[in-house]
């Protein structure tokens, strides 16, 4: 890559190994954001005004509303 060398026309050292891993990490977050823009278009259709109230609903489109309900839950048992 012409950009892994410094200005003097030296390789830098260890470029391609850290390119790979920022674009890991790029993926990465691409997929979390998307999964959560999912969510939200999910949430907007189905015409969620009240998060609170739509996740005690069966039918709730929000992803890991099962897992807040435990979460809840789990808290009434202390």
């Amino acid at each position: 890559m012409e950009t892994g060398r410094h200005r003097h026309g030296r390789p830098v050292a260890g470029l391609q190994d850290r390119a790979a891993a920022k674009l890991a990490e790029v993926d990465a977050e691409i997929a979390d954001l998307t999964t959560i823009r999912t969510a939200l278009a999910t949430a907007v259709e189905a015409g969620c005004d009240d998060l609170t109230v739509c996740a005690q609903s069966p039918c709730c489109p929000i992803p890991f509303t099962d897992l807040a309900e435990e979460n809840r839950n789990a808290g009434r048992c202390c």
